[in-house]
């Protein structure tokens, strides 16, 4: 499986799975607000990977000569998305809809200058 042959649906199908085998949560589905409080806690793991980087770091990043820290920001990006996955499927959010609406709003917003050092 990768982006090009998965599904959103599918996706939080696996992730249901593993909670189903884990035991996590009442039938597969753990307490929102629980799963929302982890997501900010992967989240904090993520940016750890990006803390103190110099922009020769990023560009590094960006021009695929970091490997290692890839590997290691794509695992934290997992854990991330794994929760936002299990939230949405016990909510009943349509990732899908909610991405293209949101789209749509930052789309018709004003646009702001441009600043290099944000």
């Amino acid at each position: 499986m990768n982006d090009n042959d998965t599904t959103i649906s599918t996706l939080k199908e696996a992730v249901h799975q593993l909670c189903l085998r884990k035991g996590w949560g009442v039938e597969g589905v753990q307490n929102p607000q629980h799963v929302a409080m982890a997501m900010t806690v992967e989240m904090s793991e993520l940016l750890e990977h990006f803390q103190w980087l110099n922009p020769e770091d990023v560009d590094a990043l960006l021009q695929g000569r970091d490997p290692e820290r890839t590997a290691l920001i794509a695992e934290e990006f997992a854990d991330v998305m794994m929760y936002g996955l299990q939230l949405t499927r016990c909510l009943g959010i349509d990732v899908t809809g909610q991405v293209l609406r949101k789209i749509d709003i930052v789309d018709h917003r004003p646009p702001k200058p441009y600043d290099p050092k944000r």
